[in-house]
């Protein structure tokens, strides 16, 4: 066996970085920014008002109380959109609305709330004064003209999308979706919707792994579930390999006679097949067809699933660029006793709440690699490595949240 952060490193050094592409407003949440994002110009670019009310001079304002109000004339209506055409001066003062552009003479915004209109709508009382500049956003205190924004290798969001938006950006260059082919392979693998027959199993591998893919922005072809057949195995990886960036693979990479799925990837390509020092997923595979990478999941669904999470999320993501491309982990108290031999790296499903100012694990079910219930309970892995043999309920544990 290997161990787990050699065969992680092997995969992760075979990421090829895929084309570069514009991308709309409408489709940037998840893509992989291919470029530096700057703006060219200030935002706000003008002082602005922060609040509906009334844009004064705070030295106007000295004294102000609700049993001694401050009396403003009120020389001009500015709703957002428009400029003042008049500036404010000593006893004046300006109605404005929310994002309107400060007049010239005024320093801060009194709320409509801290107000009160007498009979005559020319005056305006001031019941309580408010600090100098307060309720005033300042030109640039948002963003300055030339600062990058964004930087290349960012994961966009909503709020980057909203951001570039901001920028008068119509969008930006990303790197491509990648495509991932994806297969099942066993004559005991059934497709949901149809009936079992004896000794069969519903494929849920192709189901979970495909979704884990587009949660990295990759678009799946699903090339169903071919039979324990080598030349039509051998042909559908064949054809998957033409039409991919990554090909994925479900079941056929152990020791079993009728593995076939090591003979059809031995027989396109150059392929490693490993027993990595890992729990679960210990048998996986991982090399070339017609140039293009392969990775050999087991066949048990969870093991697929760590596999996926391990080696090929964060492929797809340097395939894409992504200056982050492993999950962040955090440091929690097991709230029980774990054994576990040493010499391999064991990714625990566990369930992670915060409690008394820190957080804690506890394992979420039984930990066979085909116990799918036990990932549906859990929050993230608590990750024991090599050499961890023992943890007592107290003892930090590493864990890294989906």
């Amino acid at each position: 066996m290997i161990p787990f952060n050699e065969a992680r490193q092997k995969v992760l050094s075979e990421a090829k970085a895929l084309p570069i592409e514009p991308c709309p407003l409408s489709d940037l949440s998840g893509r992989i920014l291919a470029q530096d994002v700057a703006s060219t110009f200030d935002i706000p670019p003008r002082d602005n008002s922060a609040m509906d009310g009334f844009a004064v001079r705070h030295a106007d304002m000295a004294g102000a109380s609700s049993d001694s109000p401050v009396i403003l004339e009120i020389i001009e209506d500015v709703p957002a959109g428009t400029i003042a055409r008049r500036a404010v001066g000593a006893g004046q003062a300006t109605r404005i609305m929310t994002g309107a552009q400060m007049p010239e003479g005024a320093d801060c915004v009194v709320p409509v709330e801290l107000t009160e209109t007498g009979i005559r709508k020319t005056e305006v009382r001031i019941r309580n004064g408010v600090q100098l500049g307060e309720h005033v956003r300042k030109r640039g205190e948002d963003v300055r003209a030339g600062e990058v924004l964004i930087k290349k290798g960012t994961r966009l969001r909503p709020q980057e999308a909203g951001l570039i938006a901001s920028l008068g950006m119509t969008g930006v260059l990303v790197s491509r979706k990648p495509i991932v082919g994806m297969l099942s392979s066993g004559n005991e693998i059934v497709d949901p919707g149809n009936p079992l027959g004896p000794g069969q199993i519903y494929d849920a591998n192709r189901y979970s792994v495909a979704a884990q893919a587009r949660s990295v922005n990759a678009e799946v072809k699903d090339y169903g579930i071919v039979e324990d057949d080598l030349a039509k195995i051998t042909a559908t990886l064949e054809r998957a390999a033409a039409e991919c960036d990554l090909v994925l693979t479900s079941g056929g990479v152990s020791v079993g006679d009728y593995d076939l799925m090591k003979q059809a990837l031995s027989k396109l390509g150059e392929m490693n097949f490993w027993q990595v020092a890992q729990k679960p997923g210990k048998p996986m595979a991982f090399g070339f067809t017609n140039g293009k990478p392969v990775v050999g999941l087991p066949g048990n669904p969870v093991s697929s699933m760590v596999i996926f999470e391990q080696y090929v999320r964060p492929l797809l993501l340097k395939m894409q660029g992504a200056g982050t491309i492993l999950r962040e982990q955090l440091t929690a108290v097991s709230d029980q006793e774990i054994i576990k031999p040493a010499g391999r790296m064991e990714f625990m499903r566990a369930a992670v709440e915060w409690r008394d100012g820190r957080y804690h694990a506890r394992l979420a079910g039984p930990q066979g690699s085909g116990i799918l219930t036990s990932m549906v309970r859990a929050d993230g892995f608590v990750i024991l490595p090599e050499e961890a043999v023992h943890v007592m309920p107290g003892d930090a544990v590493t864990v890294e949240l989906f």
